[in-house]
């Protein structure tokens, strides 16, 4: 074998080794490597869910959450300026509502621009600019332009877009910001929602081929480069318009001189959004829309109030939000303690476990579990009726705070469905609630079932429209409790909140105060102090009774046996009203002066008058004769012979009517037949009962209310041409409601309505008759007792037939 061979052997053995050392030593290193990067991972990972579960507990309880150097700092709020056009006679009315309401949000500043000669009243500090060489004239073509001159001159390097609105318009703040961050301000932009003019205007507004203009109504939008482009030539198309319209020939100035047109996007409808409805209609109704929601701007907003009414709705809906966040990040911190294994009872972890423990849950229907049968929680069903088992009757109209819920529902829902509706191509609306279940489980929230029929239609590819039926299982889960005193101050950075919460407190006594007896307490002088005198004042007012009367002697022998306990003999300052009428026969109106002669002379301050009524019954001309004898200031209560009175109720009269504020109607409990109840030989240790066996509260009688006779007189005083008993009371009611003055409505456990045996007519008028009979029909007895009596003669029956049987044997 030669050298060359046995030297090229030795070396390729030697290599061999090598590569086999290094493959080892490199496979060793890599598995170094490979575990370190995997504690680093799982170290990141843990730092990571610590600072997510401490920004969660700090998001739920912003007391403990400590100060972290990280968190970027929240934007400059220099991103835009709002320019309102609007005029001296709006100016205490529209400008004021919008730099109250959503001039606030907005991320920059907003500019109010008047005629030269605009006069403000002082206090209402406004940022005002008068426009030299401007008036108020409509329409606004040079106020326009010099508004975008003024911004241009004085703001063109201080904000990145500039924008043009109308005193009527409502601007959302976070929307617009959000909007505006996504798109480069740099660039050459005209936006808003493009329009051509209207259809009987379509050809007369010399606009080219293809030419639009951003609708001046819902708002103008201009990049910082279009507005330096067009300013210097607002010269030009003041000399050069073609029309009358402002938002027209702003748009012809900026195609001509930056050659840019509006955007023209189908969203821009939705985003800048006009409401093409009446003009002093527009938003005065329900805001349950999805135009509402998802619009950056909403116009027209002719009334003042209603702009308000927006704003503190879209406020209401972010709280909603907020909270919806705050319900989130209890989710999460739930999720992550399950992660992590945490005791959920280790109150060293954390402070908010309860709440963690119960908002944390997931939502569903599944999450109540009840101890026993008595603790089921019912459902009720709707339809187009309301079915419950918390009343007596158990099928009832849809109540209108049902409604609206349903209606906030529906358009949750409906968000949620289309939130991805543009990038699949289809949307579904919304037509109705077929049917569904609802109930309230007090720790956890409402639930519902729902049977939606919606309306599918497909946009990409070929169009589709059919209707679909889907079935939603939904939780609204309840957050925390929350104690809020109204009229307190928000504490003062690292103060102690007490002593504001009592100035809260104080103040709302004051305003209680103010409200129900006119006056307000002096410097140094104690609230509670001032409260307590005046409400011991009130407790000695006089309650006039007016009470119409036709017969009936024995029913009112035991009206005045309760007067004499609840008002006689403990000298309650009352006076009672007693209006007669004569019957054509049998007409016991002697004996009733009688029983009157009787009471004064027994108690001698006692005050009970007799006024004599003619001609056939009426109950409206009985109250209005009564209250015809008493002063503006009289307090009077509305009663029937029928009614049992309770102490407690004098109170309720006195407390619950502030005169030129709020009347009181309580809903009286209603009596079934006693005989129905507890049967005919049965005596029950007491007739005054109050449970669902032995009757209801009345919530569709409006006969019994506490007014003050001048808001008796402003709401349009008592029909008089109603004749016998029933609908005065309705018209009055509806009176009230119509009125400025609130209606108290509430069950009162101190007014029973004692059963009788109802007759009704059959020469009244179809609408009463069947009034009549539905009253008469509710007030026999309870489902339950009805029900008994039922299977007792069933029972019966099959008794007798067993006895029949067994004779025939």
């Amino acid at each position: 074998m030669s050298l060359r061979r046995v030297v090229g052997r030795i070396i390729g053995k030697q290599e061999l080794g090598t590569v086999f050392l290094s493959l080892i030593l490199g496979f060793m290193l890599a598995t170094w490597l490979r575990v370190r990067q995997g504690m680093d991972l799982e170290s990141d990972a843990m730092g990571r869910i610590a600072m997510a579960n401490k920004r969660c507990n700090a998001a739920v309880n912003p007391r403990a959450a400590p100060q972290d150097s990280t968190v970027p700092p929240s934007p400059p709020k220099n991103l835009i300026y709002v320019g309102v056009i609007t005029a001296e006679k709006y100016l205490s009315t529209r400008a004021v509502a919008v730099n109250r309401t959503w001039a606030k949000t907005i991320p920059g500043k907003v500019g109010f621009y008047s005629s030269a000669t605009s006069f403000m009243e002082p206090g209402l500090n406004l940022p005002l600019v008068r426009l030299q060489g401007v008036d108020d004239s409509y329409p606004p073509q040079k106020k326009s332009f010099l508004l975008l001159k003024h911004m241009h001159d004085h703001y063109i390097d201080k904000f990145e877009w500039f924008m043009r609105a109308d005193d009527d318009v409502y601007v959302r703040g976070d929307k617009l910001e959000t909007f505006l961050r996504s798109i480069n301000s740099s660039q050459r932009l005209f936006i808003g929602q493009a329009g051509l003019g209207k259809q009987e205007e379509l050809g007369l507004l010399n606009l080219e081929t293809g030419d639009n203009f951003c609708m001046g109504g819902p708002g103008m939008i201009f990049s910082r480069e279009t507005l330096r482009l067009v300013v210097p030539h607002i010269s030009y198309c003041l000399k050069n318009m073609w029309s009358i319209h402002e938002d027209v020939e702003v748009g012809r100035c900026i195609k001509k001189f930056a050659e840019i047109d509006c955007t023209w996007a189908y969203e821009m409808q939705t985003l800048f959004y006009n409401n093409y409805s009446k003009s002093d209609t527009a938003y005065t109704g329900s805001l349950e829309s999805s135009d509402v929601h998802n619009a950056i701007t909403l116009h027209p907003i002719k009334r003042t109030p209603y702009m308000y009414r927006l704003h503190n709705y879209l406020q209401s809906t972010a709280i909603k939000d907020y909270r919806m966040k705050t319900m989130n990040h209890y989710r999460h911190i739930l999720e992550m303690k399950q992660l992590l294994n945490e005791d959920a009872e280790d109150r060293s972890v954390s402070e908010e476990d309860p709440h963690v423990q119960r908002l944390g849950l997931q939502p569903g229907l599944l999450k109540y579990v009840p101890d026993s049968h008595e603790d089921v929680i019912t459902w009720n069903f709707f339809g187009k009726y309301w079915y419950t088992t918390n009343f007596n009757t158990p099928k009832r109209g849809m109540p209108k705070y049902q409604t609206a819920a349903l209606d906030r529902i529906a358009s949750e829902v409906m968000a949620i469905i289309n939130s991805n509706s543009m990038k699949v191509g289809r949307t579904i609306d919304f037509k109705e609630i077929l049917y569904g279940y609802t109930r309230v489980v007090p720790p956890y929230g409402a639930d519902y079932v729902l049977d939606l029929l919606l309306m599918y239609q497909k946009h990409l590819g070929k169009s589709k429209r059919l209707p679909v039926r889907r079935h939603a299982y939904l939780q609204q889960s309840f957050g925390k409790l929350e104690l809020v005193v109204e009229g307190a101050q928000s504490p003062a950075k690292d103060a102690d909140p007490q002593p504001n919460v009592e100035s809260g407190v104080a103040k709302f006594k004051n305003e209680i105060s103010k409200s129900l007896f006119g006056v307000q307490q002096d410097q140094g002088t104690s609230t509670t102090n001032v409260i307590a005198f005046h409400e011991s004042q009130k407790l000695k007012e006089t309650i006039n009774f007016i009470m119409p009367l036709a017969g009936r002697l024995e029913i009112f022998k035991r009206f005045m046996a309760n007067m004499e306990r609840i008002c006689f003999i403990p000298g309650e300052n009352v006076r009672l009203f007693i209006v007669l009428f004569k019957l054509p026969q049998d007409d016991p109106s002697v004996a009733i002066a009688g029983v009157v002669s009787k009471y004064s002379l027994k108690y001698p301050r006692a005050r009970v008058s007799i006024l004599s009524a003619s001609g056939e019954f009426s109950r409206g001309l009985a109250l209005d004769l009564g209250a015809s004898q008493l002063p503006p200031e009289a307090l009077m209560f509305f009663v029937d012979v029928d009614m049992h009175i309770s102490p407690g109720f004098l109170t309720r009269c006195r407390l619950n009517t502030i005169r030129g504020k709020q009347v009181y109607y309580p809903a009286v409990f209603g009596q079934y037949s006693t005989e129905v109840t507890y049967g005919v030989d049965v005596k029950p240790e007491s007739k005054l009962a109050i449970s669902k066996e032995t009757g209801f509260f009345r919530s569709y009688g409006f006969g019994i209310a506490c007014m003050y006779n001048s808001d008796l007189i402003e709401s349009g005083g008592v029909d008089t041409r109603i004749i016998g008993w029933g609908m005065e009371d309705v018209d009055l009611y509806q009176k009230f409601a119509a009125s400025n003055v609130t209606i108290l409505r509430a069950p009162d456990p101190s007014l029973i309505h004692v059963y009788h045996p109802v007759v009704c007519d059959l020469d009244l008028e179809p609408k009463k008759y069947q009034m009549c009979i539905g009253s008469r029909n509710n007030q026999f007895g309870s489902s339950l007792n009805l029900a008994k009596i039922l299977q007792k003669k069933e029972t019966d029956s099959s008794e007798e037939n067993s006895t029949n049987e067994s004779r025939m044997r």
